[in-house]
């Protein structure tokens, strides 16, 4: 079937092929391997989703940071080196699987990842006003081994075509992705406004979604990468998610609970993460 279908875009709801050269026959007849590779990194995603929720392990950076963690580095520069990651591994990924002859769809897909991250890696880190802050090798180091992880695996089904396609779905998804972003991005600006450049004390933030959620920001980023594996549904977009839930849902819960020990008059009917829910 592959042979038969390569180079073509079938209907809605059905797999897309890639059209692929000689050098991509090792991704070809190796889909399952990867797909099984996906399915064991959505396992050890829901493993560790357990760890952090159940046993309340706090990753220590941002606010949470702690000095009995080994090394550190600066925040800024800890963020910029695990967030760039994501881009070389989603593009090495597509390149080395031939991407370039992919379906249209895939390369579109890739644009909406790399804007999230040029803005995660270029513009968010270099925009704290706090320079004096740092973070733990050891949380840079796992955030690097993820995204490499999450990155490659999605730029290989990519441009290998290995996702499925519903054009509801696509227009769906690019839809929440961009509602996603903006909610992510402005909610980012505010808590970085909350501070003048060198202060380092903390301030309840106010205003857009902080008036009913504690992390919007990461309600938002959850919102981009459903949104994401809607438009090209796969082992691999849905690994990425499953990640993106495993360490932002209980890192949200972390925040909320740090805003009411921190500040006594903390809004009690605040939502941890999804409004008038939790």
């Amino acid at each position: 079937m592959l042979n038969e279908e390569r180079g073509s875009l079938k209907a809605s709801g059905n797999l897309v092929y890639n059209t692929l050269d000689k050098h991509s026959n090792f991704f070809v007849m190796n889909q399952q391997l990867f797909e099984i590779i996906g399915w064991i990194w959505i396992n050890i995603a829901l493993i560790t989703f357990c760890i952090l929720f159940f046993f309340k392990v706090v990753a220590p950076f941002g606010r949470h940071t702690r000095s009995d963690w080994g090394p550190v580095l600066s925040n800024s520069w800890g963020w910029f080196i695990m967030e760039i990651i994501s881009i070389i591994g989603l593009w090495s990924g597509f390149l080395i699987t031939g991407g370039m002859q992919s379906p249209l769809i895939a390369k579109v897909a890739m644009v909406f990842w790399t804007l999230h991250y040029i803005n995660r890696t270029f513009i968010f880190p270099f925009r704290m006003p706090n320079k004096k802050k740092k973070m733990p090798l050891v949380i840079v180091g796992s955030a690097v081994f993820f995204n490499s992880i999450n990155g490659t695996l999605n730029g290989i089904f990519l441009g290998q075509g290995w996702f499925y396609f519903s054009f509801p779905l696509f227009v769906a998804g690019m839809l929440l992705f961009g509602i996603g972003m903006y909610i992510n991005i402005k909610s980012d600006n505010i808590l970085l406004n909350l501070r003048k450049p060198g202060e380092t004390h903390y301030v309840i933030p106010k205003g857009f979604l902080f008036k009913y959620l504690s992390s919007p920001n990461l309600f938002g980023e959850i919102i981009e990468w459903t949104g994401f594996f809607l438009m090209v549904p796969s082992v691999a977009s849905l690994s990425f998610l499953a990640w993106t839930l495993a360490n932002l849902v209980p890192r949200a819960r972390d925040h909320h609970e740090w805003y009411l020990k921190t500040f006594k008059s903390y809004p009690l009917n605040k939502k941890i993460l999804i409004p008038k829910i939790w």
